[in-house]
């Protein structure tokens, strides 16, 4: 008993980690896959193995080939050290199915209530701290006031707190309406409140491209369930792009609200990045430039080929871009396919759960065609949900089947 409550007590103190910091701090998240390594090696150690989806074997490429690639490009690489160590996120959903099934195999009641809890609290209070800076003039971090910028950023950058409060509202939304007997493992109250601050977390983040994603998601969960509340979700989404054209193309008025208008400057300076990314792409093909580099190499590229907005640097701002740009065309064909897996795997177990993923699966890919979710926060969250996704089915093959015990 107690050699297993050292392999349990760091893994479920692990997701502990991930809870806390997954909103609010990349140090604190950092301690997720330092607790659950060794923990992983010895499991594996000991025989611990669960069959891998075919997916897993195109993350696990992606990591070598970008490994080869870093080596190829290794004496022009800007902080090399960083550049190999963001590779690791491809490796996280394939070797943490072993600690995270074996945790799910003991876990109590709880334990998972505690971790569940503790995400909704951070998710509050990051409501609260991005609203306080973006909209009262007050950092409650800080504790002092000042002339911030007029978007909620929580305890993170803007944009990765309002795409990670989209993707938390559509898995949340799944889990509420479709989550039956795991309800045991909700306090309610902190659920919902955390729920509905997520939906609110887009639009005080102001991201455009979050709220696509969720007008995208949300249709599409309902076609399993509702197909009609789906295609009255379409018309509204269509007739709420109508209203964008218009602002955006056919009028001189100013929208009311910067999701109104997608004629503005910050998506002529996303359109620089995909250009100058199409020739970065275009000099090196094979290799591509080694992992996130283009961040370093954008503004001499858009001088070289004297592209707009030579003041903006940053990623592509598209997830396949940044992949064929740091990987390779190669890079961005492997991402589609690990995505098409996926996607597939989850279409093929016909649950409840599985379609939640498939609708996250969706929403992830339409929201990485205008922003590079490969950062700390949804790469994290993006591990976990596919580690979970076949650690479930994985389970129940076993004839385990997964419900909140008794503590």
């Amino acid at each position: 008993m107690v050699a297993k409550r050292r392999l349990y007590n760091p893994i479920m103190l692990g997701l502990v980690f991930l809870a806390l910091g997954l909103l609010t701090s990349p140090t604190i998240v950092a301690g997720y896959h330092i607790l659950l390594l060794i923990p992983t090696i010895i499991l594996f150690a000991k025989g611990q193995r669960i069959e891998l989806p075919k997916s897993s074997y195109i993350l696990i490429a992606l990591f070598a080939w970008g490994v080869v690639c870093n080596i190829v490009n290794l004496d022009e690489l800007a902080k090399p050290p960083k550049a190999f160590q963001e590779l690791k996120f491809y490796l996280f959903g394939v070797i943490f199915l072993i600690p995270i099934k074996y945790y799910l195999k003991k876990q109590q009641n709880r334990h998972t209530r505690f971790i569940l809890s503790t995400l909704f609290v951070t998710i509050i209070a990051a409501f609260i701290v991005g609203v306080s800076k973006a909209y009262l003039g007050f950092d409650l971090v800080k504790m002092q006031a000042g002339d911030f910028k007029p978007r909620s950023d929580g305890f993170l950058n803007y944009m990765r707190y309002g795409y990670g409060s989209a993707f938390l509202f559509l898995l949340g939304w799944a889990y509420y309406l479709r989550g039956g007997k795991y309800r045991r493992w909700l306090n309610k109250k902190l659920f919902l409140t955390a729920l509905a601050l997520c939906l609110a977390a887009i639009f005080a983040a102001k991201t455009r491209g979050a709220l696509l994603a969720v007008l995208v998601g949300l249709p599409f969960f309902y076609l399993k369930y509702k197909p009609k509340l789906a295609g009255s979700i379409i018309a509204l989404g269509s007739i709420f792009a109508g209203v964008i054209i218009y602002f955006s193309f056919f009028t001189t008025e100013p929208a009311p609200s910067r999701f109104l208008n997608i004629n503005d400057g910050s998506n002529k300076k996303r359109m620089s990045q995909f250009y100058t990314a199409t020739k970065a792409i275009a000099e090196r093909p094979v290799f591509g430039w080694g992992a996130e580099q283009f961040t370093y190499r954008v503004s001499e590229l858009k001088k070289k080929y004297s592209v707009w907005s030579q003041d903006y640097a940053g990623h592509t701002h598209n997830i396949f871009l940044e992949h064929a740009v740091s990987f390779g065309i190669l890079g961005a064909i492997l991402l589609f396919g690990f995505f098409a897996l996926w996607f597939y795997e989850m279409l093929r177990l016909k649950t409840d759960m599985s379609w939640a993923v498939a609708t996250y699966i969706i929403a992830f890919v339409v929201g990485g065609q205008v922003e590079m979710l490969f950062e700390n926060l949804n790469s994290h969250l993006l591990c976990f949900i596919y580690s979970l996704s076949h650690v479930i089915p994985a389970l129940k093959a076993e004839g385990i089947t997964l419900k909140p015990k008794r503590s």
